[in-house]
């Protein structure tokens, strides 16, 4: 019996030993196998004027798209020169140049080296000097590329400008002055002659969004007491003479129960400059909690603190697992193993340093299963890690169980993150079969996460020919190139990788307008009536509108008599249809609108955000999970990332050569469009810029002067040969120089737009139909005539403003007059705001 006990307990040693040792060389193992992300490494730079430091410049090491590259716009000083501060970050830089190129970038116009480097130094200065070969108040790209210790080059973007009428000074002290004053609420008094508070407007409940019509104890900041923990970072997105745009970046904190929490404050200025004083035209604060994992739960909550309500959030089917984003950082929560995970996060521990700071990513939840795994993309600049200094998409998934990270598939791209950003928004899935589903510089591709291949599912020519649903379940676009002819629809559901077709019959076309939820909506015309206006346009009248679900099965049907759907927008439950109605003389004319309702309500999950006013800290974003949270048994992880040998970089190939009009608003692009008109409307209401694929300034909100006319355009009459169509074209024509017969080309079935393209060089011609006249006003500031079409066949010239008039050369009277702008407005309004232009594009 005593021999059977030792030897018993002699296996139960040796057994338990082997577990040890076992455990030590696998856990020894796996740590060779991960590690934590990489530092950043590279330098940043800053612009100086007089002193003042703005537009921080982070550094890129792969080539980009110059065009692309619009973040900021510096101005040059007198002598083309401007002033830029280096934080090395302990790098050796031992090399600069300097390389300038026309916005477009397709012009090489000067690439030198750079002189007075200060090596060795931490942070050092340099002036940067341009050569005499730029013109001023013109745009030009220009790189910073910088050579470090290891002969890799860094390069850094910035648009330049050199003009002596931008009043730069004056306009970064004002946001200065005002960013200061707002700590101090007696100082902060001389600034309620800019504001606009209306509690119609604002209601001054969350320290999260304050803006101008704010209180001013909301845009004061209240009771919170808050200390500013960073200098504040200027940039200047857009200046011109009078109006200029700034985003300041800057951190803050508050301490309660001596406890200190920080927050991410992003200030947006549009300003405008007059002789007399600065206006403020618009003010706006988002103010984002930064979450401290160790103090971010409570009974049954999940503390986010000051920050957006609509955050992104997923969950397992089983509702045990909840992954969330906020401020650019990933965590989860799993409500059976009572485990809160970091995730993803490019912060430091210090949130001190800038580059770990820089917020020009984003990350979208692709799934979470229920043993608590998550699939997400990271797109965008990267910070640190194994893509710094790339833009690009990077497909992670967590394991749980293992409590690691790791790289699916790396996707470069060649642009900045603000092309990125409504490109990843609009299309980015993963199925369960580890397909990955995108939308990038207009194709669709499929990708093959596990083969690490791909194909181009859909190449689309126009942004309205492709409808994603809400979910990105659900894809549909049209065949074929000739996309007002189309006669079928592809109907893909992704999740399953099913694809259905929607055909009509021969002398009908087909076009997706939308969905609501997962079921289509999409609109049928009669070839017989779609037609080119003169101007160009064509016009897609929809006798009937289709719901159908994923399957192609009709459920709905909207056929009026007489009545004809040309555009369609969905909001929430509601679908509203602009309609026309044919006349006798075949033209349409427009009608009431009308809508469709959806009774569909949304479904919610296991967890859910609640946003409770709470004492100081007005409204507080919470998310609510199905039972208390134990403190006492919580585990808060913080992944490492899988180390692998060799590249998982997938390069996308296939290209499309549409043309794509972008819209910067305060923060960024709003969005893209095939058409330069819906842009425009776009940047008219967010008061933005409209940028084409080739970073040609299409149109600008404000720098208008008071009055200007094109002097060089004079009075003209129509002829029996000649309509006051032609004589518009001729006009415009020979006020650019070239003389040719539109009459006869009009009568050969050209159009406007084919006509003035076809005859007038390095011009972009824009049809602007549905377009204010107020936004018109752009263009002859710029003395580009507008070409106004008018409802019965004629046409009329725009020449000319001032604070109450414009000119117009009326053909069909043979006169050049001024007529009220209300009036003028309301007339063109009548005549359906039918107006071709065009820019310069050298």
């Amino acid at each position: 019996m005593k021999k059977v006990l030792i030897k018993l307990i002699v296996f139960l040693v040796t057994f338990v030993v082997a577990l040890i040792v076992a455990g030590k060389v696998m856990n020894q193992g796996h740590d060779n196998m991960t590690m934590e992300m990489a530092a950043a490494t590279l330098p940043v730079m800053h612009v100086e004027r007089d002193g003042v430091a703005y537009n921080e410049l982070h550094g890129y090491v792969v080539p980009m798209d110059v065009a692309s590259m619009r973040d900021v716009v510096t101005v040059l000083g007198e002598n083309r020169e401007f002033s830029v501060q280096i934080d090395t970050y302990g790098r050796n830089v031992t090399g600069m140049s300097l390389e300038v190129r026309s916005i477009d970038g397709t012009r090489l116009i000067e690439n030198t080296p750079v002189t007075g480097l200060q090596t060795g130094k931490k942070e050092f200065s340099v002036v940067v000097s341009l050569k005499d070969l730029i013109e001023k108040d013109r745009e030009y790209a220009v790189k910073l590329t910088l050579t470090l210790d290891d002969d890799r080059q860094v390069s850094y973007y910035t648009r330049a400008i050199w003009s002596e009428s931008l009043h730069i000074e004056e306009k970064l002290d004002f946001v200065r002055d005002f960013h200061e004053r707002l700590y101090d609420k007696e100082a902060a008094r001389e600034l309620t002659r800019y504001l606009e508070t209306n509690a119609q407007l604002e209601d001054n409940t969350s320290f999260h969004k304050v803006n101008i019509h704010s209180s001013f104890k909301q845009i004061t900041w209240g009771d919170l007491g808050v200390k500013e923990e960073t200098e504040p970072v200027i940039l200047m997105t857009e200046i011109g003479e009078q109006t200029a745009s700034f985003l300041v970046n800057f951190l803050v904190s508050t301490e309660a129960a001596q406890t200190r929490t920080y927050y991410r404050v992003v200030e947006h200025y549009r300003i405008r400059y007059t002789s007399d004083r600065i206006y403020l035209l618009n003010y706006e604060r988002t103010m984002t909690q930064i979450p401290d994992v160790e103090k971010m739960y409570a009974n049954d909550k999940i503390l986010l603190g000051i920050t957006d309500s609509n955050i992104p959030l997923a969950e397992s089917e089983d509702g045990s697992t909840v992954a969330f984003e906020v401020d650019g950082s990933l965590y989860s929560y799993n409500s059976v193993s009572n485990k809160l995970a970091v995730v993803f996060s490019f912060y430091d521990q210090t949130y001190t340093d800038s580059r770990a700071m820089y917020d020009r990513h984003g990350i979208k939840i692709l799934n979470v299963d229920e043993g608590g795994n998550i699939s997400f993309a990271v797109y965008g600049y990267m910070n640190r890690g194994r893509h710094e200094g790339e833009v690009g998409i990077q497909v992670y998934t967590y394991n749980s169980t293992l409590n690691t990270i790791e790289e699916n598939v790396y996707i470069p791209y060649h642009k900045e993150y603000a092309l990125l950003k409504p490109q990843m928004e609009r299309l980015l899935y993963l199925n369960r079969d580890q397909v990955l589903y995108l939308m990038l510089e207009d194709v669709i591709y499929s990708i093959n996460l596990e083969e690490k291949t791909y194909y181009p599912l859909a190449t689309i020519t126009q942004m309205d020919t492709v409808q994603i649903s809400e979910s990105n379940w659900i894809v549909v676009w049209q065949e074929g190139e000739d996309i007002y002819h189309s006669r079928r629809l592809n109907i893909r559901n992704l999740n399953n990788d099913v694809q259905q077709e929607i055909r009509v019959s021969a002398d009908e076309a087909v076009k997706p307008l939308g969905f609501m939820g997962e079921d289509i909506i999409y609109g049928v015309a009669r070839e017989e009536d779609i037609y080119r206006e003169s101007s160009g346009r064509i016009l897609f009248p929809m006798y009937k509108v289709c719901i159908c679900d994923a399957q192609g099965n009709l459920l709905k049907e909207y056929q009026p008599e007489g009545i004809y759907v040309t555009e369609c927008s969905i909001e929430s439950n509601q679908i509203t249809l602009s309609r026309v109605k044919k006349q006798a003389n075949g033209s349409y004319a427009e009608t009431t609108a009308d809508q469709i309702m959806n009774s569909t309500k949304e479904e919610t999950g296991k967890f859910v955000i609640v946003a409770p006013g709470i004492d100081i800290y007005e409204r507080y974003v919470q998310i609510q999970t199905r039972h208390n949270i134990d403190s006492k048994t919580i585990q808060i992880l913080t992944p490492k990332e899988v180390v692998f040998e060799g590249g998982r970089e997938l390069v996308l190939e296939a290209e499309s050569d549409a043309t794509r009009y972008y819209v910067y608003g305060a923060y960024g692009v709003e969005n893209l469009f095939s058409s330069p008109a819906k842009a425009v409307l776009l940047a008219n209401e967010v008061s933005g810029v409209v940028v084409d694929q080739n970073g040609h300034c299409i149109w600008r909100k404000g720098n208008r002067v008071a009055r200007n006319q094109i002097m060089a355009i004079h009075e003209d009459k129509v002829t029996e040969e000649k309509s006051s169509l032609a004589v518009c074209l001729d006009t415009v024509l020979k006020y650019e120089g070239v003389v040719r017969n539109t009459q006869a080309l009009l009568e050969q079935g050209q159009t406007v737009q084919d006509i003035l393209q076809a005859n007038l060089e390095n011009v972009q011609v824009l049809d602007l139909a549905g377009c204010e006249l107020d936004a018109m006003l752009y263009y002859v500031n710029q003395d580009l005539p507008v070409l106004a079409l008018l409802s019965d066949g004629e046409a009329v010239l725009i020449t000319g403003f001032n604070e109450y008039n414009v000119v117009v050369m009326d053909p069909k009277k043979g006169t050049l007059a001024k007529m009220g702008m209300n009036d003028a407005t309301d007339w063109l309004k009548k005549n359906g705001n039918n107006f071709v232009t065009y820019i310069r594009t050298e």
